[in-house]
């Protein structure tokens, strides 16, 4: 499902739940992004690869935001994938699960997502994890590593 008239950003959304997938295009074409959609982590790739077409550079994505949890292909292996052809300022991906454990969270964060929301989704939270991924410079993509003391706590340079 494409929106023809949205100017916006081109934006990916990837869920196997039809009225999850379709509510949220729905609310993101009403603020102007251009939304295709995809219901399995396979059809995802076949949108990505065809956006990814050097000869249509128009058509390539801006952002997909990804549900974890498909059948067959889940969204973990479509960032891999992703993340093997796209750094995280050419191709944020920002995934989306009813899993919260921290296990989860941190095994996408490693894989190279850009942010991770737990569902049910807050629809503005989703528009300030756009705007933020949308905006990343390609310097984002080289952050100095912080230091982490032995309590798991993060300390500043």
């Amino acid at each position: 499902m494409a929106s023809p008239q949205s100017t916006g950003p081109r934006l990916l959304v990837v869920d196997d739940n039809d009225d999850n997938r379709d509510m949220l295009a729905r609310r993101l074409q009403r603020r102007g992004y251009e939304v295709d959609t995809a219901r399995s982590g396979a059809d995802a790739l076949d949108a990505i690869d065809r956006a990814g077409n050097p000869d249509n550079e128009q058509a390539r994505y801006a952002l997909v935001l990804l549900d974890v949890m498909m059948p067959g292909v889940n969204g973990l292996e479509v960032l891999q994938y992703i993340r093997q052809r796209y750094s995280k300022s050419q191709l944020p991906v920002l995934m989306a699960t009813a899993r919260s454990d921290s296990d989860d969270v941190v095994e996408a964060l490693r894989l190279g997502a850009n942010d991770y929301m737990i569902k049910p989704l807050n629809f503005t939270e989703v528009i300030a994890a756009l705007d933020v991924a949308l905006n990343q410079d390609d310097d984002d993509d080289q952050e100095a590593p912080q230091q982490q003391d032995e309590s798991g706590s993060f300390t500043a340079d």
